[in-house]
């Protein structure tokens, strides 16, 4: 080590702020998404931890328009798994935690105070998805940097009013996406993402060739496949071309509306 790189060790074992920093960090750069799971329990108190550490993301106008649900019961994740597209690591996951747009619990307040939520218009509506976003992202981070792993589940979109009944949701609660966490059996390497320059852009936007973009980006992507014996001869851009060329669960606006989201 050199002598500047000792002092710079130093300088943080007695900076307990600069060593918070770097540890983020660090759990940022080797984030990735976690689909097999040990057969252990995750400690009700490191969940409560965990969520309490979270629950400081930032939140519009301090209005915790988000709930979270933490499911355990081994039915519930069945059901879950299977309305997720029958993603079978959402079952075998010790912890699922839905992540959901609240916006019940101020209608609740307005309505104490004689009043009503404004809540039928698409700002109320972005406010509660991004609140529940910002604090599942807070929670994978605290998670790992414990030692867990886990992956959001966006599967938690394809049948709303199903996961709302399995979950007891009222009106006004939306789940977002979900996240496992449980103890990692293989912690795959972060992959790689696209180039900085290709999506940090600088005072304006600066919009870039897509034949760059595929240059540059598929043969990083494939080569991280294979060394993780991933590859599966799909680029990056194929897949992009494949899979999204066509809309995806058409018709969710409209079940929005009916779990009291207005998207106007």
């Amino acid at each position: 080590m050199t002598n500047a790189a000792a002092d710079t060790s130093a300088d943080r074992s007695h900076d307990p702020e600069a060593a918070a920093v770097a540890s983020v960090i660090d759990v940022l750069k080797r984030r990735a998404s976690v689909r097999s799971f040990e057969d252990r329990d995750v400690p009700e108190d490191m969940i409560r931890t965990i969520l309490d550490a979270a629950r400081q993301a930032p939140t519009s106008s301090n209005l915790h328009a988000y709930s979270v649900i933490v499911v355990r019961d081994p039915a519930t994740k069945a059901r879950l798994a299977a309305l997720a597209g029958d993603q079978a690591h959402v079952a075998k996951a010790p912890v699922f935690l839905a992540l959901c747009a609240d916006i019940n619990r101020l209608d609740l307040v307005a309505q104490e105070a004689g009043d009503k939520l404004a809540r039928d218009h698409l700002e109320m509506s972005l406010v509660a998805m991004i609140d529940a976003a910002l604090v599942g992202m807070s929670a994978t981070l605290a998670a790992d940097s414990l030692g867990l792993g886990g992956c959001m589940i966006g599967g938690m979109r394809n049948d709303p009013l199903a996961v709302a009944e399995t979950l007891g949701l009222p009106d006004g609660v939306f789940v977002v996406f979900g996240l496992t966490m449980g103890w990692p059996i293989e912690r795959p390497p972060a992959k790689p993402r696209m180039p900085d320059d290709l999506m940090v852009h600088w005072e304006t936007y600066q919009t870039t060739d897509a034949a760059q973009v595929i240059g540059r980006y598929d043969p990083i992507l494939e080569a991280h496949k294979e060394r993780t014996d991933r590859a599966d001869g799909v680029t990056w851009s194929q897949r992009i071309t494949n899979g999204f060329s066509k809309p995806k669960r058409l018709g969710l606006a409209k079940v929005l509306k009916q779990l009291g989201f207005g998207l106007d």
